[in-house]
């Protein structure tokens, strides 16, 4: 007869960031062997068989790596009942950061991990990459040391170019970029996903909104760019197009008698503060436009403040980010940032909420309600308005 002890030791939460600030071990579950009676590979296959899963983990040792199938078994249900092997850490995250490329967000994408690691309350790890720049000589340094150290989960808010860097060297990785849409390079790995926004479909929505009269204003930046080609190829008769990558504008030489945009739906594809100037300079010139259109680059709340509500009150605005618990929310505050209005932050969030249900702990539920389909995030689309004090959602 085998008897089986089930052993639960209660313990505190180790928290690490870059290294580890704890050495207070986690909850942790050991299975003991009483039987002493040898179980071989037959054995094993019909303990699992009869679904007598304590006395299969009890059993196992690491001999039997040899066999797939019973290596994943034994992975499996060492997630689920959170069986540590030495003193290894059972959910361990590396982060790829550039940090000179991505500026704010090296810090606030890895707040976001944090965030939802400090959220469940389980043992973890994560730990800093820097490469500074997206070289390939430097994302390359930095992947060798996070497989030197046997991490096998990144997260890397890199550009395009890293993108593709990490995409031709990383294929014993899992790798998430939260950062860049499937859409936009050619990938071939099916270890990496990709959390970027689609744009193409924000444009769309958004030009269910519009009438024929489609104009645009730009800043030269490289998604601004993005933006103007895709809906150059979706309304191809643009009326009116305007690039302000000057500091030095003449809105008055700009707008002054400018007929094309009056009753014209124009496109912000311009970051905040440059679509609020244009916003108010358009009313005072005296031009009606039949609305105002942005895809995400102008979902947030800085917009209420910048913009006086008869500027903005024919303001639509394409948004992917979805539902947020108050938890969540909550626990990114404290960490000093945001993902109610931060795409990349949010973006972060689901690609760690994405390992942690399917690879660290699979019997856990999903905190969002999108889902990786062909290694892309699928985001719903929702148009939304700036109204007095707060964005509200349109039903089309």
């Amino acid at each position: 007869m085998r008897i089986i002890l089930f052993v639960f030791i209660t313990v505190s939460l180790m928290f690490a960031k870059s290294d580890k600030l704890s050495h207070i071990p986690p909850t942790k579950s050991i299975f003991i062997n009483l039987d002493d009676s040898t179980c071989n590979t037959e054995c094993m296959k019909k303990l699992l068989e009869d679904n007598q899963i304590f006395s299969f983990i009890s059993h196992y040792n690491s001999s039997m790596d040899e066999l797939d199938t019973m290596r994943s078994e034994f992975a499996y249900y060492q997630r689920i009942f959170r069986i540590y092997e030495d003193e290894e850490f059972s959910i361990r995250v590396a982060m790829l950061v550039p940090k000179k490329s991505i500026r704010r967000y090296a810090s606030t994408t890895v707040n976001s991990v944090l965030a939802y690691l400090v959220s469940k309350q389980n043992s973890f790890e994560v730990k800093v990459f820097n490469s500074n720049d997206e070289k390939e000589e430097s994302i390359l340094q930095e992947l060798d040391k996070i497989k030197k150290e046997k991490f096998r989960y990144v997260i890397a808010p890199v550009t395009k170019k890293g993108a593709n860097i990490i995409m031709k060297n990383a294929s014993d990785l899992i790798v998430y970029i939260p950062t860049v849409h499937k859409n936009t390079i050619q990938s071939n790995n099916s270890n990496i996903m990709f959390g970027g926004i689609d744009y193409d479909k924000q444009i769309d929505k958004l030009l269910k909104y519009s009438n024929s009269k489609v104009a645009y204003f730009s800043d030269g930046s490289a998604l601004s760019n993005y933006l103007n080609k895709s809906l150059s190829k979706k309304s191809p008769q643009i009326i009116y197009s305007k690039s302000l990558h000057s500091s030095r504008v003449s809105f008055k030489r700009m707008f002054k008698n400018n007929k094309k945009l009056i009753d014209s739906s124009i496109f912000m594809n311009t970051p905040l503060v440059k679509t609020s100037l244009i916003s108010s300079q358009l009313r005072v010139y005296d031009i009606k436009p039949y609305v105002l259109l942005s895809t995400q680059i102008n979902y947030n709340p800085m917009l209420l403040t910048l913009t006086q509500y008869n500027d903005r009150k024919d303001f639509y605005i394409a948004n992917s980010i979805g539902d947020i618990t108050v938890r969540m929310q909550e626990i990114n505050s404290l960490l000093g940032h945001d993902i109610v209005y931060d795409w990349v932050n949010y973006s972060t969030s689901v690609g760690i909420d994405y390992f942690y249900t399917h690879y660290f702990v699979p019997t856990a539920s999903s905190d969002f309600n999108e889902k990786i389909v062909e290694n892309q995030v699928e985001y719903n689309i929702s148009i939304v308005k700036p109204k007095r004090y707060k964005f509200q959602k349109e039903i089309f």
